[in-house]
């Protein structure tokens, strides 16, 4: 994995002071001693070329050693010799268990404080994007935070001729039963995706809600995203795509006063459960 980083800037100073004394630096991933295979600054010395060696020889001679695994325990034995290895400083280089689930950030988050100078040891440059299983999932969580970038053939996100279809699930109230509500907003999500597919437009999804506190949650927390992907890839968007800099400004502003649907559904059996689902195109 490479990463470049401009001249004389504060993250350079520090990576360049870490591997004064450091054979090899990782990102710590989200345990205590653990470090991070995916996400590792090596200097080009007699340790670290022997670590490599050592992690190709460990996961040749065994199907179930990973690369991770195989670092753990080459550091181990290689710091006996002499090897000294490091952790990257824990708020500028973080894990997807630190980064994204232990601090419950499941979107991207809109006019985000920008770290001053003296904050700016304490504020991610680098995120590694694991602790979670499956590509597709990871690329959802990246396009859900705005920090992917790739548009493709298929003009992801710069297209103008592509129309889209857009809806919202209320906030349910305290009273209404979580797998009632998952069932009523996967419903929704059904029909939503029928909706597009016969209009010909693409379905922007909503923000879904999860646990005791109907806290705004992301897709994946109720479907695997590989399966999702397999039948639906091309007829959806994240909820944040609206507000990725890729985007048309008649996209993010072209919404119709038409309102194609409202829907009532029922996320229990009392009256005060039930709310509106509204589905909205956009031209």
């Amino acid at each position: 994995m490479t990463f470049s980083f401009r001249k004389k800037c504060t993250v350079c100073v520090y990576v360049k002071t870490v591997m004064t004394r450091a054979d090899v630096a990782a990102l710590l991933d989200g345990i205590p001693n653990l470090y991070n295979a995916g996400f590792i600054v090596i200097k080009p010395t007699k340790f670290s070329k022997q670590l490599y060696q050592l992690i190709k020889a460990m996961t040749s001679n065994s199907a179930t050693t990973d690369d991770q695994m195989a670092l753990n325990s080459a550091i181990q034995i290689l710091t006996k010799q002499g090897l000294e290895a490091s952790i990257l400083n824990r708020h500028q280089f973080v894990s997807g268990l630190d980064y994204f689930e232990k601090s419950r950030r499941w979107f991207a988050v809109k006019d985000a404080k920008k770290c001053d100078h003296e904050e700016q040891n304490k504020c991610a440059v680098a995120v590694h994007n694991n602790w979670i299983v499956s590509k597709a999932a990871k690329v959802y969580r990246f396009r859900e935070h705005m920090l992917w970038m790739y548009d493709g053939n298929d003009q992801y996100y710069t297209s103008n001729t592509r129309f889209y279809l857009t809806y919202t699930n209320q906030k349910p109230s305290s009273v209404c039963d979580q797998s009632a509500v998952t069932k009523s907003e996967i419903s929704a999500l059904k029909t939503a995706l029928t909706i597009g597919y016969l209009l010909n437009r693409t379905t922007i999804l909503p923000r879904f809600h999860c646990e005791s506190k109907a806290d705004d949650c992301p897709l994946n927390f109720f479907l695997q995203m590989k399966n999702f992907d397999s039948y639906f890839a091309n007829n959806y968007r994240e909820n944040s795509f609206l507000y990725h800099p890729k985007v048309p400004l008649n996209v993010k502003y072209g919404l119709s006063k038409l309102q194609l649907v409202t829907g009532r559904t029922i996320h229990s059996n009392t009256a005060s459960a039930r709310r509106n689902t509204q589905f909205l195109l956009l031209i």
